[in-house]
């Protein structure tokens, strides 16, 4: 790959992430599942503790069960995702670590609730788009 194919491969590898969070926080579920491959795995803990979920196993599980967690929270959530760093790339994938940060707001107040890393493994699928294979995550404190 050269300097601009791969940049872009970064570009669009990170993109599908975005959606993710995108999707999760405005509530767009068919967004958050164009996020994933069809046979997409995630999950996730919190550090220090038993407290953690999954894996969910397959694109509808993971938007069914996101889509039931989402309907119980009453703020507005804002995913931050920053400090990427690639471990690998090609022409068809990539698996990078992120740091992020989820906001919300209730009541005009605005407030950080965890922190925490993503890792995710994407791949280039037939039709072109990027979407993740793998999400994983470790959450500094519970949300």
């Amino acid at each position: 790959m050269n300097s601009s194919e791969t940049v872009l491969a970064r570009t669009l590898a990170q993109e599908a992430l975005a959606r993710y969070c995108w999707g999760y926080d405005e509530g767009d579920f068919e967004m958050l599942a164009d996020s994933f491959v069809e046979a997409a795995t995630t999950g996730g803990k919190v550090a220090n503790t038993e407290f953690g979920w999954g894996p969910m196993k397959g694109r509808q599980e993971i938007v069914d069960v996101l889509k039931g967690i989402r309907a119980n929270q009453t703020d507005q959530r804002r995913h931050s995702i920053h400090t990427v760093r690639f471990v690998a790339v090609s022409d068809d994938s990539a698996e990078f670590w992120c740091y992020l940060h989820i906001a919300a707001t209730q009541d005009k107040v605005s407030k950080l609730l965890t922190a925490g890393w993503y890792h995710v493994k994407a791949v280039k699928e037939s039709d072109g788009v990027w979407r993740m294979a793998d999400l994983d995550a470790l959450l500094d404190a519970p949300f």
